[in-house]
């Protein structure tokens, strides 16, 4: 009986420190309370402590490493930040804490402000991933990705930050031949026909010019033509025919508001008519300026010495357009109060039979050349601009347009920089005395080639049209996939677009 008792006792007695056990352990791994508080135990805490320490510095050197295996940053915009220490580090124990627990224990390793946080070096990562993000937000833009490789090239001639400086040529012109294999294996070829074509390009040089882009553009004489042309100076009172809504039609002027001379596209009848612009104007469906700069793979090296002692004039500028809305006659006669300046055309006092030649070697003598457009209108800027910078002769510019977003610094002199006319001349007369700084000027250009439609560049006299002309041809079957409407072409055109001159004083 005595020795049941014992045994009764013994097996109570070893059940309840069972039960006390596994409370603390419990305890212990909610993180509730240590397992013991010895002080053996409370050192051996203590060395398990920086051991995980240390293990989670090593935890942390990693997650900095974006090249480290599993370990991705998170946070969009920071490589540094750690926005999910859970998505890190697999602890392997995370069910032995409560839910509440685990999310605070989470709650307290993640950065409380990350916008605060130093931000990324890596500056390609993140123009990457805004390049992505656009896309994404824009699905249907000019250069969508999942376009085909024949028309999803870079269409325009854009430099990141200037889209007057082309980049690539060969990317902008293709020019493939239409070949002998069965059409089985091609796109239906899209056709073009311009409506009222200028009187000095004949239907023979557009289809040379489109059928030099590449094999799907055609150019006819048909009026149904999936893309039809319309020349904004001569338009008629009213459409020719009721467009067709699989037909794009694209509104086309390469003169200023203030000059031409028809203003038809302002009636209710041409509203709602065209779905695109082949303007010189930046915001065109197709930009198609007057000229373009390209970088040179070197400086071109010239005596420059040489070319400044050839210099015995000051100012000089060709015009034979005369009255105009600008009123250039007025500010040169202000400008002759302070500083010569030789006036050739029909509207000065000089004159000369071979303009070109005479342009050509008068950049010779002259310092200045009078870059002034007939009228001061949006992105306005004609060969008048573009042919003096391709020569050894400073360009002095007054239009419209904002010629800092054109072109390379330091390359021209802008009359709105001035406050008046004798402040201009005055500026003029002392680059005139001051040889080091003319000679900037004329150094600045040498890493740049003036590209521009009046006289051509280098052996391809049609460069510039080719330009032009391919680069809407390119875009074609992306205008027909996707439609858009100006419910006034005149409002886009002209309304606001050009200033009465302010500076005549």
């Amino acid at each position: 009986m005595v020795i049941l008792l014992i045994v009764v006792l013994t097996v109570t007695l070893y059940l309840t420190n069972m039960k006390a056990t596994k409370e603390v352990l419990v305890n212990f791994l909610r993180a509730e309370v240590p397992l013991n508080s010895s002080e053996d135990d409370t050192n051996l805490l203590h060395t398990n402590s920086v051991k995980s320490k240390h293990s989670n510095d090593i935890k942390s050197q990693h997650s900095r490493n974006p090249k480290s295996e599993n370990t991705q940053p998170e946070h969009p915009s920071n490589l540094d930040v750690l926005t999910s220490v859970a998505s890190h580090i697999n602890t392997g124990s995370s069910n032995n804490f409560k839910s509440d627990k685990k999310a605070e224990y989470q709650r307290n390793l993640q950065p409380k402000n990350p916008s605060n946080l130093k931000q990324s070096s890596n500056h390609k990562l993140e123009q990457s991933t805004n390049v992505k993000s656009n896309h994404q937000s824009n699905p249907k833009s000019e250069n969508p990705s999942n376009l085909k490789p024949e028309y999803s090239s870079n269409l325009q001639p854009e430099h990141p930050s200037n889209p007057y400086i082309l980049t690539n040529v060969t990317s902008y012109i293709n020019t493939r031949r239409y070949n002998n294999k069965s059409r089985s294996d091609k796109k239906r070829r899209i056709t073009i026909h311009w409506y009222n074509r200028p009187s000095g390009i004949s239907s023979q040089s557009l289809k040379k010019l489109f059928s030099a882009c590449n094999n799907y553009c055609l150019y006819t004489e048909d009026i149904n033509s999936d893309i039809l042309i319309f020349d904004g100076d001569t338009l008629d009172g009213n459409p020719p025919v009721r467009r067709d809504s699989k037909q794009v039609w694209v509104f086309r002027e390469m003169e200023s508001p203030d000059i031409t001379f028809s203003h038809q596209w302002l009636k209710p009848s041409w509203q709602n008519k065209f779905n695109r612009t082949f303007t010189y104007r930046v915001d065109s469906d197709q930009f198609t300026p007057y000229g373009f700069y390209r970088l040179r793979k070197e400086p071109l090296k010239k005596n420059i010495t040489a070319i400044m002692k050839l210099k015995s004039k000051l100012v000089s500028i060709f015009s034979s357009n005369c009255g105009v809305p600008s009123q250039r006659e007025k500010y040169i006669n202000l400008l002759r109060k302070y500083i010569p300046v030789d006036f050739y055309g029909r509207c000065g006092n000089l004159t000369c039979k071979k303009s070109h030649d005479c342009f050509i070697s008068n950049a010779k003598i002259y310092k200045f050349y009078l870059s002034f457009e007939n009228s001061l209108c949006k992105d306005y800027v004609s060969e008048k601009f573009f042919r003096p910078e391709s020569l050894d002769i400073v360009a002095v510019t007054r239009g419209g347009a904002n010629y800092s977003k054109i072109a390379p610094a330091k390359t021209y002199i802008d009359t709105s920089d001035f406050k008046s006319v004798k402040d201009l001349a005055n500026f003029l007369l002392y680059l005139d005395r001051n040889d080091t700084a003319y000679r900037q000027y004329l150094e600045n250009k040498h890493s740049y080639e003036s590209i521009y439609w009046w006289f051509g560049t280098g052996n391809n006299p049609m460069l510039m049209h080719r330009l032009s002309h391919c680069g809407l041809c390119n875009k074609t079957r992306l205008w027909l996939d996707e439609k858009k409407e100006y419910e006034n072409i005149g409002d886009w055109y002209e309304k606001n677009k050009c200033h009465k001159p302010a500076d005549i004083h």
